[in-house]
């Protein structure tokens, strides 16, 4: 589901400076997509500038870096949220856009969350990460990942696809996880879509068991906790130079962003 990289025309919301830096990951080509919708972020230069998702859309003018105490009046994709998201945001996405906080799971008590609160917050539900840090593991989705997986649950996939077309791996996030994105899209309330996560885990633990079991007779739980939802006191710094974040922009993951998750 990758997009052909070509000239394309910039959002509105997007800055345009530094349009042609490179990140080291071998694909600073840009889509064609134009996204008429507001793609913004908080960013708290926790994680490697060389390897964060955020700061890469943000060279290409694909989103806008917003100061702290200015408020976003679209859907923000937030750690400190309270509903997960779903089709019924689409028109509050269509019309104000998504915006995610990136910054370090382990500096998280630093981040002035009172002064980027917005009145749409939302948690992602289960995805799986794809981005080279934290690649297969759930809860861990980077700053583009977690955008585009808004897009993607609300029904733009074009604006998922123009954003993860940045990226040389970005295809992936759609073929491993699209057996769970199309379920959600089926719902149509945040309930729903908690309800399909609920279902989904308990399928994959269900699997995950028997799998195990069969193999050698273990019963170990394989899932990983949601880092949103459970203590973590085992979380460290990223010693390969970037730091561990949430997802969109609401799990715990790849390049040090925060992100929602249910």
């Amino acid at each position: 589901m990758a997009i052909q990289p070509t000239t394309p025309s910039k959002p509105d919301s997007a800055i345009t400076e530094g349009d042609n830096a490179d990140d080291g990951d071998g694909d600073d080509a840009q889509p064609r997509t134009k996204i008429s919708v507001p793609v913004a972020m908080w960013d708290f230069d926790h994680c490697d500038p060389r390897r964060c998702s955020g700061k890469k859309l943000a060279r290409l003018g694909l989103i806008k870096e917003l100061r702290v105490g200015t408020r976003f009046r679209g859907i923000v994709v937030s750690p400190k949220g309270t509903v997960v998201i779903s089709p019924a945001d689409r028109e509050i996405v269509s019309k104000d856009g998504v915006a995610v906080v990136e910054c370090s799971w382990a500096r998280l008590d630093d981040i002035p969350f009172s002064k980027i609160a917005s009145p749409n917050e939302r948690l992602l539900p289960y995805l799986l990460a794809t981005n080279p840090t934290n690649y297969g593991k759930p809860w861990r989705l980077n700053c583009v990942e977690a955008i585009a997986a808004t897009f993607y649950i609300t029904g733009f996939d074009e604006y998922a696809e123009c954003l993860l077309g940045a990226f040389g791996w970005g295809a992936s996030f759609w073929k491993v996880n699209s057996p769970y994105l199309e379920r959600y899209r089926t719902c149509k309330s945040a309930e729903e879509v908690s309800a399909m996560q609920d279902t989904i885990i308990e399928e994959l633990e269900a699997s995950y068991t028997a799998s195990r079991k069969e193999r050698d007779g273990s019963t170990e739980d394989l899932l990983l906790p949601n880092p949103n939802h459970r203590p973590n006191t085992d979380d460290q710094a990223d010693t390969s130079g970037e730091s561990e974040d949430i997802d969109e922009g609401g799990n715990r993951g790849g390049e040090g962003d925060v992100s929602g998750t249910s």
